[in-house]
């Protein structure tokens, strides 16, 4: 768990040196009275440690945690909400070439928003369909098959606004998942840009 320290100390880092860098314009941007929640579009790109939160048989297999990213397009639809469409590609859940095991997630999700400032904490919801793609199998291995069925994602984040179009992307997510993709639930720890147009 060395590695998720680190990312977590590195994104505390980051949402420090932001926070300094926007106190230094934060009186040009009174001036311009910006409107951080506005209604409109955005982009998002986030890269993210994911840990597995597998069952213990899945774990016994060998899976660890890993690394992946994911992008999104949305909309603010009030100062209060906003909705989404996520695309989130995880690397192999397996070291050492055991097996190949990456996860696609497609998610549609819903923010909701207590605060409307410079500094906006957000809670997730989601659904969406979770694919398991599974290359090079060993003959007698226990990873299973490629799939595809349901899963929920719930998570919370903040937006750290530096300018009223661009924004430092904070999230924790867990995404659980059914059907013939159960049992490989994992949590997402991700730090990414956000685009307002």
């Amino acid at each position: 768990m060395r590695a998720l320290r680190l990312l977590l100390l590195g994104l505390l880092q980051a949402v420090l040196l932001a926070g300094i860098g926007t106190t230094a314009s934060a009186q040009e941007d009174d001036e311009e009275a910006a409107d951080y929640s506005r209604n409109g579009v955005y982009v998002a790109a986030s890269g993210a440690l994911v840990v597995e939160r597998w069952t213990a048989t899945n774990k016994d297999s060998g899976a660890d945690d890993t690394f992946g990213f994911n992008f999104r397009v949305g909309a603010r639809v009030n100062q209060w909400a906003s909705v989404e469409l996520e695309l989130e590609v995880i690397d192999d859940f397996f070291p050492n070439d055991k097996a190949d095991v990456t996860v696609v997630n497609v998610f549609a999700n819903t923010r909701a928003y207590p605060l409307s400032g410079r500094l906006q904490p957000y809670a997730l919801g989601g659904i969406g369909i979770v694919t398991t793609i599974v290359e090079d199998r060993p003959a007698n291995n226990s990873y299973g098959q490629s799939n595809t069925d349901w899963g929920f994602r719930f998570g919370a984040g903040v937006d750290l606004y530096y300018t009223e179009h661009i924004a430092l992307s904070v999230e924790a997510a867990h995404v659980w998942t059914v059907g013939d993709v159960k049992d490989i639930d994992h949590i997402a720890l991700g730090v990414g840009i956000l685009y307002r147009f």
